[in-house]
């Protein structure tokens, strides 16, 4: 655990080359674990940036969604959000092979194949819809959870909120992964906004009740992302069981 802490010390978010080098620092720092406890042993720095991003948040990205919600009807928003998603696929494919996922690395392929010919650009769910796929979100944080790496502190990143020391590495393997963060700034640049978007669209109300009802958002959030996320890591050894 202290070796993690190490980790996130010497991490500067603002610098690529360095999110490339924490990957490894993690794989060769951290072992293995099956512990299901979180530590959040970082909790006067994560509550410091939880203020911050709420902060933002207040003034920019809930008046902005608001505005989107208003402007854009569900239908509208509901192709924003495949289209996003499909551009996510190649990340997922991946990351699936990664895991030894064969079933979803094929799905993954395929989703994005017929989506992004017959469903436009991914603007409809064409696979989804008409092929009965079903694709499981995949990341390198979860692949490092797959592999037997324990998720290290909570923590809580500027702008982009909850996260881990392995899910903070695994944003940037991931950034790296994607072919399309290759392609022309402009384009980068506005997928990040749009997925910004996309994203508090999507957890509008949620995050509207944790405000309203919860004593202490910040550790409603923190207990939800956990649980999530520790969800989201087993899903790939039990893709047999049905729900």
């Amino acid at each position: 655990m202290q070796k993690c802490e190490n980790i996130l010390s010497k991490v500067n978010s603002k610098a690529k080359i360095l999110l490339a080098s924490s990957a490894m620092l993690l794989i060769a720092a951290c072992a293995p674990t099956t512990a299901d406890q979180q530590v959040d042993s970082l909790e006067p720095f994560n509550r410091a940036m939880f203020g911050f991003n709420e902060a933002v948040d207040g003034v920019v990205l809930r008046p902005v969604t608001s505005l989107y919600r208003g402007v854009v009807p569900e239908y509208g928003r509901d192709r924003v959000h495949n289209v996003l998603n499909n551009l996510h696929q190649p990340v997922v494919f991946v990351n699936s092979v990664l895991q030894g996922d064969v079933e979803n690395a094929f799905s993954s392929l395929w989703s994005f194949l017929l989506n992004s010919t017959f469903g436009v650009a991914g603007i409809f769910d064409f696979a989804g819809t008409n092929s009965g796929l079903k694709v499981n979100d995949e990341d390198f944080g979860q692949t490092l959870g797959v592999w037997g790496f324990g998720s290290g502190p909570y923590l809580v990143l500027p702008i982009l909120g909850p996260s881990s020391i392995r899910d903070g590495v695994g944003r940037g393997v991931d950034y790296f992964d994607d072919p399309f963060n290759y392609a022309h700034r402009d384009f980068v640049l506005g997928r990040m906004g749009a997925s910004a978007l996309d994203t508090r669209n999507k957890n509008f109300e949620l995050l509207d009740e944790i405000h309203q009802n919860s004593l202490d958002p910040y550790s409603t959030i923190r207990s939800a992302y956990l649980q999530k996320r520790e969800a989201a890591v087993k899903n790939t050894h039990s893709r047999d069981v049905k729900e």
